[in-house]
């Protein structure tokens, strides 16, 4: 059971994520199983988000709602 500390989405939607990762992943974590968490979100959740997050040993993940709703963008800062 998780605990949620604020009224904010973002925080909804992870910790749904965080769930859907625990139920589906085994001890070494697959890209597989990183999809099949996100599409389980992408079912239980409904409007516009978007959300980057960072996996602890992985990597980081971005993904939107399925629909294209939330805008999400990617900054490359330029070298000086």
């Amino acid at each position: 059971m998780r605990h949620i500390n604020t009224s904010s989405d973002s925080e909804v939607i992870l910790n749904i994520f965080a769930h859907e990762l625990q139920q589906c992943a085994s001890l070494k974590l697959t890209k597989d199983e990183i999809f099949q968490a996100v599409s389980k979100v992408h079912h239980r959740c409904r409007g516009g988000y978007a959300v980057v997050a960072m996996i602890v040993g992985v990597g980081i993940l971005a993904f939107r709602d399925p629909f294209g709703i939330a805008h999400s963008f990617m900054v490359k800062k330029k070298p000086l």
